[in-house]
């Protein structure tokens, strides 16, 4: 990722490292395997969900988040009905 801030008369970019951690559950979950990613998609989906409170502007907070629960709704409904998605971990 690239930021560029015109101050001064210059132009001053930065350029920005992607964190990203390869992510893959090998094996599906019992049942009709309709859904084969369903934890894998899963897991990235509660990660970017707890990275996201740490995001400080609250408009962009905000989007982020509609995204995310836009993202858990796309996959309950691919899952289905057999099938509950709970994004708050229980301890």
């Amino acid at each position: 990722m690239e930021i560029c801030i015109n101050y001064g008369g210059a132009r001053h970019c930065f350029f920005l490292p992607i964190f990203q951690v390869p992510v893959h559950w090998g094996k599906p979950g019992p049942g009709p395997v309709n859904y084969p990613a369903l934890f894998q998609d899963a897991m990235i989906l509660a990660a970017v969900s707890n990275v996201a409170k740490q995001i400080t502007d609250e408009h962009v907070r905000k989007s982020v988040e509609q995204g995310i629960t836009a993202g858990f709704q796309a996959a309950q409904k691919h899952a289905g009905a057999d099938v509950s998605i709970n994004p708050v971990a229980r301890g």
